[in-house]
């Protein structure tokens, strides 16, 4: 990982998957040349994914392909269900449970407030449509943790985040700033 005192040149990433971290980031941006530092951004209080992130290169042409190169690339996040009317006491693991019939799951996220209580809705990642849908049909209705639930296709399967915007970091900016507080 870079530190506050290393050069490099910085760009900035977004519209990552959840599940994407420092590693894998770096690893697809390797490709470009010699990664120096990656960073994914994360929410202060639960640690979750912004879906955002960093990589520092060792020098600039690097830095420029790979910007050429991955800006506006498809990225293909699966196909997502949004699952509303949760019991506040269920987790993703749970909803994950729930689900698996259905196909193979690539992510699985329950949305909390900033005091990091459940919200009563969370998002189940298909990897492929035809297990969404079905999920979508056979579960809408269904009682998880005693609560009816309502499952419907999320609006993240009509292009929202669907692909990766790099960009170049500004160059004046330490790389403090990927601090988490």
């Amino acid at each position: 990982m870079a530190s506050s005192d290393d050069v490099g040149f910085r760009c900035f990433v977004r519209g990552l998957d959840r599940e994407t971290d420092e590693n894998v980031l770096k690893e697809a941006f390797s490709k470009f040349g010699n990664v120096i530092g990656s960073k994914i951004m994360r929410d202060g209080v639960m640690g979750t994914s912004r879906r955002c992130g960093f990589v520092t290169f060792e020098d600039e042409k690097s830095m420029r392909d790979a910007i050429k190169e991955m800006h506006g690339q498809k990225n293909t996040t699966g196909f997502v269900c949004f699952v509303h009317r949760l019991d506040r006491d269920t987790d993703a693991e749970r909803l994950a449970f729930a689900f698996c019939m259905f196909g193979e799951i690539t992510d699985c996220q329950i949305a909390y407030d900033i005091r990091g209580k459940s919200r009563g809705h969370g998002f189940v990642t298909f990897k492929d449509e035809e297990s969404m849908r079905d999920a979508v049909l056979m579960m809408d209705g269904h009682e998880i943790d005693g609560c009816q639930i309502r499952v419907e296709e999320s609006h993240r399967n009509k292009g929202v985040s669907r692909f990766l915007t790099v960009v170049e970091a500004p160059p004046d900016r330490p790389l403090r700033i990927f601090s988490t507080i």
